[in-house]
């Protein structure tokens, strides 16, 4: 009998199991509404249980969605309910599962990331037909780099300099060296967000950021201007094709959660080795996985992680007539391919995060 297969489990109890998956699909929805209406961070500002009437009402929302939402959340237990005063309330303990600016720990933020890929479901079935299209376009989806500028915003706030940079033996003090610091480059950076912490925190270091796409360095650009850094520029750059001229140009290339998404992922790590100087690093950040689907069967995450592949990152690939890695390719396989490459990659965790790995590279 195949691995995974039981012989107990009732058509009964496999319908139960069913219904509660089809309706969690539901609550994550529900919860990415939570976030977009803020209604989440109100909740979280109460001192005490409120009706969906003073709810509505205090966040200037239409009284009869907020109380369907909150049924919704009640029936989850995500909200607790008092029947006899028909109240709401949101724990404390919930607090950081929930709300945008958690970080790493917000659930909040990830709800939201299933939104937009509900809106793409019926064109990646389009996909699967042997006529049907190759993949679907990034253009597909248009709110996906202010999603994630966001999230990397809520998870480097504290965790990259403070968790992250700790981890490379040496990087914060050639960061931080008073008279020339070192010259970094993060590939493929979307809005620029690691970019720009990293800029501020360590003025005496020059940073570049590059991404394929142009409003994503536009927005970079221009916040970089607000936030009056000198020592980082951004530019319209693909990874796998980068300039002649950048070969063993930067002490330190990082990427982080994207060679799996890209067009011809090995070019790309071929073209990050180029760049780096001898002797010096580089970083890429995955998803914590691995390529043999039994051996990610006992994972929790597991359905997400591949959900998240078939809607986005393998079809964006696919769709450009890429490799199609797919976010579950797996730690063997990005090993091998590093080493394909001309690294050495020596795997590391990343501090606070279950769902990703770090492979730190140095270039002899």
């Amino acid at each position: 009998m195949a691995d995974g297969q039981t012989t107990t489990e009732t058509a009964e109890e496999f319908a139960l199991r069913m219904s509660t998956t089809v309706s969690s699909g539901y609550v994550t929805l529900a919860m990415s509404i939570g976030v977009r209406t803020g209604l989440f961070i109100h909740l979280s500002g109460l001192d005490g249980p409120r009706t969906a009437v003073q709810i509505a009402e205090a966040t200037n929302l239409k009284e009869r969605y907020v109380r369907e939402w909150l049924a919704i959340m009640v029936t989850a237990r995500i909200v607790d309910y008092d029947k006899e005063e028909k109240t709401c309330f949101l724990p404390p303990h919930r607090h950081n599962v929930l709300l945008p600016d958690a970080g790493r720990g917000s659930l909040g933020n990830m709800s939201e990331f299933m939104r937009q890929l509900a809106m793409v479901t019926g064109d990646v079935a389009e996909c699967f037909k042997a006529d049907g299209p190759k993949g679907v376009p990034y253009s597909a989806y248009p709110d996906f780099q202010g999603w994630l500028g966001r999230m990397r915003q809520y998870e480097h706030e504290t965790d990259l300099v403070g968790k992250f940079l700790p981890t490379i033996p040496g990087l914060l003090e050639d960061l931080a060296e008073k008279r020339l610091g070192i010259r970094v480059h993060e590939a493929a950076c979307g809005r620029g967000i690691m970019t720009l912490i990293l800029a501020q925190h360590f003025p005496n270091s020059t940073f570049i950021g590059t991404d394929i796409c142009e409003e994503s360095i536009q927005w970079a650009e221009e916040e970089s201007k607000k936030r009056d850094l000198a020592n980082v520029t951004f530019q319209v750059q693909d990874l796998a094709k980068m300039p002649v001229e950048w070969s063993d140009s930067f002490d330190y290339v990082i990427v982080w959660d994207v060679i799996h998404d890209l067009e011809f992922p090995d070019l790309a790590l071929r073209e990050a080795r180029r760049m780096v100087k001898p002797g010096g690093r580089f970083s890429m950040v995955d998803v914590k996985g691995h390529a043999e689907l039994a051996d990610n069967m006992d994972n929790p995450a597991g359905p997400a992680l591949y959900g998240f592949s078939l809607l986005y990152c393998m079809t964006v690939s696919l769709c450009l007539g890429g490799k199609g890695l797919g976010a579950m390719w797996g730690q063997e396989s990005a090993v091998q391919m590093l080493q394909e490459v001309g690294f050495d990659p020596q795997v590391l965790e990343v501090p606070d995060s279950e769902a990703e790995v770090h492979f730190l590279c140095v270039k002899n």
